[in-house]
């Protein structure tokens, strides 16, 4: 069975000759990693994840949402980019009016992207005080015919189907409830739904509409070369959702039903990301038709493995499992060893997950721990 008919059997719930899974770690532990194999420029990941991959033992190097971080596709952006302190993060958030800066974090010579900074309708008290078509207009700003690699601009579509090494994996602006709270600011946003009803309708009914139509031309230029599409929504913290689910129901799931069915007119494998405690939404977005739920959190509250398997395991095929945030950091390589273990025994192989750390693996978590996480996967 070779990496990708491993993990189409997961996600189909058929036989595996073992459970697949992928990597995923922030840069500057990926390249300590890189180092730590003796691979040549260890700061180069597109040229050298292969190798990687082949060294630690796992299927795929995961962006997230995406499997395949190295084979992700977005429309070409012909609009201007962001001028300082604004920057550019990858997301093509900023086309659509949602400033990004860089943080940093000193201690390990690490940069990350603060989105949502200075929110563009921040200001609005009334519905009429958002532009009608705002995000729309928008669209113009994209080639949908020119579709590129996100992570690896001269590795194109052909080149990468034809070695048959990676999903083709599209997914870009369809973070409904994020976009939301980026554009006019997440608490302000929190307040509209609970008391300001008719602009917290307004705002989502724009983010809606623009988020559908993007996908629709994503799909009729690229949908019948895509394999895989991934998405993601911070729904919830590490205590449960932060909306209820009736909000969600009532505003965000038709959205997502949309944007599913769409998605499956091309036959895509649809995966969906969401952090923390997601027991209040994330049957319905089973009931709606997500193919792999990413990332189980095991850390959140009732997000233990066990109680994901009872309520999920025959339901969706996961991918994640692995806390980062405690067991990985802190744990021996036995207490590693032993949860990988009791994965194995509660989904043998019968499809139905991809095992992986939960997030992007920290820097201060120890090499031998991540040697052992795969080592006992692949372990007959």
């Amino acid at each position: 069975m070779n990496k990708k008919e491993r993990v189409l059997a997961a996600v189909n719930f058929k036989e595996v000759d073992r459970i697949p899974t992928t990597f995923r770690g922030i840069d500057v532990f990926s390249m300590s990693l890189m180092k730590f194999f003796n691979i040549d420029d260890p700061g180069n990941l597109v040229k050298n994840y292969k190798a990687f991959l082949n060294k630690i033992g796992a299927d795929f190097w995961s962006s997230g949402s995406r499997i395949s971080k190295f084979s992700s596709f977005i429309p070409e952006f012909k609009g201007e980019l962001p001028t300082p302190p604004y920057i550019d993060d990858g997301s093509l958030l900023h086309a659509i009016g949602i400033n990004t800066k860089k943080g940093r974090i000193e201690k390990y010579d690490y940069d990350y992207p603060v989105l949502g900074v200075n929110p563009p309708w921040g200001d609005a008290d009334s519905p009429g005080d958002i532009k009608e078509g705002f995000l729309l207009s928008k669209l113009d700003l994209f080639d949908f015919k020119s579709m590129v690699n996100k992570k690896n601009r001269d590795k194109g579509y052909e080149e990468i189907k034809s070695s048959n090494d990676d999903f083709i994996c599209i997914g870009s602006l369809s973070n409904f409830f994020m976009i939301c709270s980026y554009l006019r600011g997440m608490d302000k946003f929190f307040i509209d739904l609970a008391s300001n009803k008719k602009l917290a309708e307004k705002i989502i009914d724009e983010v809606g509409e623009f988020c559908i139509e993007y996908n629709r031309r994503e799909l009729l230029e690229f949908g019948d070369k895509a394999e895989y599409y991934g998405t993601w929504d911070d729904f919830a913290g590490q205590d449960g959702p932060m909306i209820s689910p009736e909000i969600f129901n009532n505003y965000f799931l038709p959205l997502y039903k949309k944007l599913i069915e769409n998605n499956k007119k091309y036959d895509l494998i649809f995966n969906w990301h969401c952090c923390g405690s997601i027991h209040g939404i994330l049957p319905q977005m089973i009931d709606a038709g997500i193919d792999i739920f990413d990332v189980v959190q095991t850390s959140a509250k009732d997000m233990e493995i066990e109680n994901v398997y009872r309520l999920y395991g025959k339901d969706v095929c996961i991918h994640g499992g692995i806390d980062v945030q405690d067991l990985l950091i802190k744990g021996t390589t036995e207490d590693v060893k032993n949860e990988v273990k009791k994965i194995k025994e509660l989904w043998g192989n019968g499809g139905g997950i991809i095992l992986a750390p939960s997030h992007e693996i920290l820097p201060d978590t120890p090499i031998n721990n991540v040697l052992a996480l795969y080592e006992e996967i692949n372990e007959d």
